[in-house]
């Protein structure tokens, strides 16, 4: 398993001509263009640029692949990129109001600023708001080790 993620980061390091400097896992993605990832994304910097994808994965509990009840839809692989200095602005916000969003529910401009209950209670994701209006919300592993790569002050710190 691990020589896998070896020559998969290997593999990414030669298709983008230069080292993966940072990388991390999101457990949920998604934007404010109707996608949406349940099982998260690869998430990785290369020279200016944060690159993601998502990868087919089957349900297993203990290792142990489990069949699921409905007929499963096919597989359609996400990736994107942004240039750290496309990023606008980003703070934390509740999970359930980045679903609305990627829903197409609400509006960007209807997202409130997260309360201390928010922050306390819910689950949050990064709210990523690019300088063209494109929003991405990662549900992150470490969010000050991403903060710190976009070398930005998020509106909440």
């Amino acid at each position: 398993m691990e020589d896998d993620a070896q020559a998969f980061i290997e593999n990414l390091e030669r298709r983008h001509e230069a080292p993966i400097t940072w990388r991390t896992y999101a457990t949920w993605y998604g934007n404010n263009k109707n996608i949406m990832r349940e099982f998260g994304v690869f998430l990785y910097r290369v020279k200016n640029t944060l690159h993601f994808e998502d990868f087919e994965r089957t349900p297993s509990l203990f290792g142990i692949s489990l069949k699921p009840r409905k007929k499963k839809e096919p597989f359609i692989k996400h990736e994107g990129s942004f240039v750290i200095d496309e990023v606008e602005t980003t703070r934390p916000i509740p999970k359930a109001i980045a679903y609305k969003v990627s829903q197409g529910a609400i509006t960007v401009e209807q997202v409130r600023m997260a309360t201390s209950f928010d922050k306390l209670f819910r689950q949050m994701v990064e709210m990523v708001i690019l300088k063209n209006g494109t929003v991405h919300f990662f549900e992150l592993m470490d969010r000050k080790q991403f903060i710190k790569e976009l070398g930005i002050i998020s509106k909440e710190d």
